[in-house]
């Protein structure tokens, strides 16, 4: 009994260390810049409280978001063939950032509007994997208070997880 617990042990420790090693290797990341201030969102093994989503569904929904303590930006795109090329962020593919000083999440809209650039690939590390990079950068706004702001120079780089 006691081998075979060691031997799921291990089996566990060397599944969990090639994934790690593969989010390593990818050095994904999410960035952009507020008021002239840039934030980097970085997937590394020992920032834990980072987060990375980037998940297609059916080939019609995008989904990327990443966050940083309580900071984070993302997107959610639906069209009917999510592919390479660039996207309207407004009151439908919806931009969004979480600000941790004011605790609000401001949204593109009809009047808040921006630009996403999209382009699919892969990276070949100990296994291939489906990546999705671009551009953003868009004006949001807090529908509660009506405060609005500028996000710019927004660039990503993540792996891509298809439902």
């Amino acid at each position: 009994m006691k081998t075979f617990l060691s031997i799921c042990l291990i089996t566990l420790l060397f599944t969990s260390c090639k994934k790690e090693q593969n989010r390593q290797l990818l050095n994904a990341y999410l960035k952009y810049e507020i008021n002239g201030v840039q934030t980097n969102i970085k997937d590394e093994i020992l920032l834990k409280d980072n987060t990375f989503e980037c998940t297609i569904s059916k080939d019609t929904s995008l989904y990327v978001h990443a966050t940083k303590v309580y900071e984070g930006a993302g997107f959610i795109i639906r069209t009917e063939n999510i592919k390479d090329g660039v996207y309207t962020l407004d009151n439908y593919n919806k931009g969004f950032y979480e600000n941790p000083k004011d605790k609000c999440i401001y949204f593109t809209d009809s009047k808040h509007q921006g630009t996403l650039t999209l382009k699919r690939g892969t990276f070949q590390g100990k296994t291939l994997l489906n990546t999705m990079t671009g551009t953003f950068q868009f004006e949001g706004v807090d529908t509660t208070t009506g405060k609005s702001f500028k996000l710019s120079g927004g660039e990503f780089l993540m792996e891509l997880k298809v439902k």
